[in-house]
């Protein structure tokens, strides 16, 4: 292996510097590093790069395949909006329906996951006392297509209908404000 010689020089000459190393020479080992490693190294950056590029490129879609979602499979959201806040539901005969939310301080609740092919019904009660239960029948054409995201050029389509049920109030069986002829008032 070659030895390069160098020399070291003071920047500036005078009484101040050293007298040692105004003519110091100093040798020091330089090494090449070999062609073999060089060139494995270029190697493995290279197949670096083309696995990560392989990676991020998807593989290409068959012609057969369309590049939009079938509408008809989209589930649909009923959207029923009531003075209440958390009314019990019963969705077809159903005692529990786990896809559900309520919203607008809870007095809007959103059914989710539902088939838009056929008619559903909705059997809704208030938890307040005094009113009658509501049966609300989902009609398949009451849904209507709606837009919820657009990023890019993906976009995320989702089937919604509204409702809004009014509730009766039950009426208190009216209590005989007059007495009977033949009974007596009663003792104050």
């Amino acid at each position: 292996m070659p030895a390069f010689r160098f020399t070291i020089r003071p920047l500036m000459r005078g009484a101040h510097c050293g007298a040692a190393l105004e003519n110091a020479t100093m040798t020091a080992p330089i090494r090449f590093p070999s062609l073999f490693r060089l060139l494995a190294l270029a190697v493995a950056v290279i197949a670096l790069s083309v696995s990560a590029s392989a990676k991020e490129k998807a593989p290409p879609k068959p012609a057969d395949q369309p590049d939009q979602l079938n509408e008809a499979d989209v589930l649909g959201e009923a959207h029923i909006g009531t003075k209440f806040q958390f009314v019990k539901f019963t969705y077809d005969d159903k005692k529990e329906w786990e896809n559900h939310e309520y919203v607008d301080g809870s007095k809007t609740l959103i059914i989710k996951g539902i088939d838009r092919s056929q008619d559903h019904s909705v059997v809704l009660s208030p938890r307040e006392s005094g009113y009658e239960p509501v049966v609300l029948t989902l009609k398949a054409s009451d849904f209507k297509r709606t837009v919820l995201k657009t990023k890019g050029r993906t976009q995320t389509i989702t089937f919604r209908a509204f409702y809004r049920p009014e509730f009766k109030k039950v009426e208190a069986p009216k209590a005989d404000a007059k007495p009977k002829e033949g009974a007596e008032p009663a003792p104050k």
